[in-house]
């Protein structure tokens, strides 16, 4: 059993219902969710997408006994942006009840570890929601993460642009997609959309930059004339490596903490 599990494939869609069965059940789970959306007039919609799958592909070669990688979901809650064309979007309860169904499924199957990958700002909360009803459900480990906040000390090492400079389809992931599907960007079209505002002690619009204390989300046609928030203007592919190198790192250091923590039982003190 013991060289079965070993050498088990680390893609929980290419596996057998007989080698689920047979896995390793405290290997962390991970779920990507993203979007398909605007990104300005020099990116694709899959953006948010292929940025998180090829990190969890890279991840599960570098360490493939420790992890199952799930298919994407590459749908959103990102409504707010539907006056760009092409955007496709998800209503947060339908969200939240599907990413528990999943997760409700993976406990069912003997699954211990999830951790719910988030590649998309505003599903933030909505995973976050999920992670919480998971646990409550089942009684297993879900944790819900926005990868650019597991780096964001590494963004502000590699970096070029100042604050607002990292937002969206700017600097950070532009220069990524570069690097990673170089033939589907197209800077010549991209503009400098830095619209941070300085003097302001409550709202933080860069990724990198310590966030926000206050969160107002407006439409994103009411602060965007074209999809674009941030620095794209100075995405490099080298740069790219660099920020992509590091998502993986600081990823990795997550599934390593996920697969040591405990799993507690409650106690109902009624």
């Amino acid at each position: 059993m013991a060289g079965r599990l070993s050498s088990m494939k680390p893609e929980y869609g290419k596996m057998t219902w007989e080698e689920v069965r047979d896995s390793d059940k405290d290997r962390v789970v991970i779920l990507p969710v993203a979007a398909t959306e605007d990104h300005g007039p020099h990116m694709a919609l899959d953006t948010d997408t292929l940025l998180a799958t090829r990190i969890l592909d890279e991840l599960a070669n570098r360490i493939p006994d420790k992890v199952f990688v799930m298919p994407p979901i590459p749908y959103g809650f990102n409504e707010h942006h539907k006056d760009f064309p092409g955007v496709i979007w998800i209503q947060p309860e339908t969200l939240i009840s599907f990413v528990t169904d999943i997760t409700e499924s993976l406990a069912h199957h003997g699954f211990r570890r999830v951790v719910l990958f988030n590649s998309h700002g505003s599903n933030h909360p909505v995973l976050d929601l999920a992670a919480r009803k998971t646990v409550i459900k089942n009684e297993i480990i879900c944790v819900s993460v926005s990868y650019w906040n597991l780096m964001s000390h590494r963004i502000n090492e590699i970096r070029k642009s100042a604050t607002g400079g990292v937002a969206h389809a700017c600097e950070f992931e532009a220069s990524m997609y570069l690097y990673l599907d170089p033939e589907n960007i197209h800077l010549e079209r991209a503009f400098s959309q830095n619209l941070h505002d300085p003097e302001s002690k409550n709202f933080n619009l860069d990724l990198a930059g310590g966030g926000s204390r206050a969160m107002h989300m407006n439409w994103w046609s009411a602060i965007s004339p074209d999809g674009t928030m941030g620095e794209p203007t100075l995405a490099d592919a080298e740069i790219g490596k660099q920020f992509f190198e590091a998502a993986v790192e600081e990823t990795i250091g997550l599934i390593d903490e996920v697969a040591s923590l405990p799993i507690r039982q409650r106690v109902d003190h009624h």
